[in-house]
């Protein structure tokens, strides 16, 4: 609570909501540019700094995601798929307002799980070995290809089709190219950012150069902070989606090497399967926004607890945080709490005081940023291709970049249009790689057994259980028609 800590908490905000709203550049970026500064600032200050600046810029990412289908990090690519379909409808305002109370609240729950839980549950994230990581990966892609789109095979076919992708470039153990055409920018495989930006902002200008305004013709459009409220309040009223959102983005965070952009698909898909109205996800439905801003601020607070306790960073921003740590002397590990106890806590209490600062500063944000749909599209539609285009191009600082972004923007509009799932394509490209390099590992290390362990055995059988899942809810759904069906015919010809 020192005026000088609160003052570099209060920047650290402020910064993250700039850096998470431009799109292509996000948060690992931009504190691994702050990086040598924090030689001057001391631990305590660089660490305060950096860990409100990962919060905000987290919920920041959204603001572009809702209002211009366009995702400021990767993990936001699920809140364009029902936030823009909100602005469409004209309630961009509440959209907005759900947005900033689902990342309050699930920052808050992951702020207080890691001060109350850091020192037990950092450990079990060992527990995670490459068959498990495998698994995951596999039951992540099963899950989001078959409860999205608009057929369940389909829905897989996406899945297996982001695999595709995920395998150009070079291969993790000979070090040969898959793929690449001679082009020396895809070595290393398609870049996310070009990719997402592409098939979420540029591939929706198609149908946007045919409308007049961002808000579909004959809807009213609201200004002010009425329909902020009213979107927290009916945030606040899907209140166990959130929770529970929250705690998956905790237990994602916790498995080093995922991180949030894997999260808050699992998340996404988890709402829907839990949802009593899963044909309204992919239409601007309340409860994906919810499930995927929750999901996607609790991820802070799981991916610190194994940087702190193991040394091991959660994700690519706790990285840069512990490098912060090691640069002033600090170093993380298991002894880091008996060692460093003050770091430690003034670490994980400044994550809560970031997320408690994250409703009131996200309030007047949203207030100034619903008047983007003010703006007509033959004014908007060059602005996001440009925002498009400058992201694509800052991720490596290459045109190739760019063309990607094109390219990708046309391939989202055939997905879309023929009623294959982006998600699961999207889903597929992320953990393409990590399921290759964990497959490998694991058979090299035990075999297939590898794939026998308690954890791995549970995530299989889960797996199974969602392949099952569409089918048994359309025998439920007919048995429900049929019995409706036979009890009107009875009140008919009684």
């Amino acid at each position: 609570m020192h005026p000088n800590h609160l003052g570099w908490l209060a920047l650290g905000m402020m910064a993250g909501l700039m850096v998470g709203a431009i799109p292509g550049f996000n948060d690992t970026n931009f504190l691994a540019m702050m990086l040598p500064f924090s030689i001057y600032l001391g631990p305590m200050d660089a660490v305060i700094f950096m860990m409100a600046c990962f919060c905000s810029s987290q919920a920041a990412g959204s603001i572009p995601a809702i209002l211009l289908n366009i995702p400021g990090t990767p993990s936001n690519a699920p809140t364009c798929i029902e936030g823009f379909r909100l602005t469409r409808k004209g309630l961009a305002g509440q959209a907005l307002g759900v947005s900033i109370i689902a990342s309050t609240v699930g920052g808050i729950l992951s702020a207080c799980f890691a001060v109350v839980l850091t020192p037990i549950v950092g450990i079990y994230a060992l527990s995670f070995g490459p068959a498990e990581l495998f698994m995951m990966a596999v039951f992540g892609m099963t899950a989001v290809g078959s409860l999205t789109g608009k057929s369940t095979l389909k829905g897989l076919f996406s899945s297996a089709l982001g695999l595709f992708v995920a395998c150009v470039g070079t291969e993790f153990q000979q070090g040969y190219t898959r793929a690449s055409f001679g082009f020396y920018e895809l070595f290393e495989g398609f870049p996310l950012i070009p990719v997402l930006l592409g098939i979420f902002g540029f591939a929706e200008l198609f149908s946007l150069s045919k409308e007049e305004s961002l808000v579909s013709e004959g809807v009213k459009r609201f200004t002010g902070y009425a329909p902020i409220f009213e979107g927290i309040r009916i945030g606040l009223k899907h209140w166990k989606n959130m929770i529970r959102s929250g705690f998956i983005g905790i237990l994602v965070g916790l498995i080093p090497g995922t991180g949030a952009a894997i999260a808050t698909w699992v998340s996404y898909g988890q709402a829907k399967q839990w949802s009593k109205e899963p044909e309204k996800f992919g239409t601007g439905h309340y409860e994906g926004l919810v499930a995927s801003d929750a999901c996607n601020n609790g991820v802070p607070g799981g991916a610190l607890i194994p940087t702190v306790t193991l040394g091991i960073p959660g994700s690519g921003t706790t990285l840069v945080v512990m490098a912060a740590l090691m640069i002033n002397g600090v170093t993380p590990g298991p002894s880091f709490f008996g060692e460093h106890a003050t770091e430690a806590y003034a670490i994980l209490f400044s994550l809560v005081a970031a997320n408690l600062l994250l409703l009131p500063i996200g309030l007047g944000v949203a207030r100034i940023a619903t008047q983007v749909t003010a703006v007509p599209n033959r004014f908007l539609v060059p602005i996001i291709a440009l925002f498009c285009m400058a992201g694509g191009f800052a991720w490596r600082q290459m045109v190739f970049d760019m063309y990607l972004v094109v390219i990708f923007g046309v391939f989202g509009a055939i997905l879309t249009r023929w009623g294959y799932s982006v998600p699961a394509f999207l889903l597929a490209l992320l953990l393409g790689s990590l399921a290759e390099r964990n497959f490998v590992w694991a058979v090299q290390i035990g075999g297939i057994n590898s794939f026998m362990r308690p954890i791995a055995f549970v995530i299989l059988l889960a797996t199974v259980g969602v392949l099952a899942l569409p089918a048994l809810l359309k025998k439920m759904e007919s048995q429900g028609k049929n019995r409706n069906y036979h009890l009107e015919d009875k009140k008919l010809n009684p």
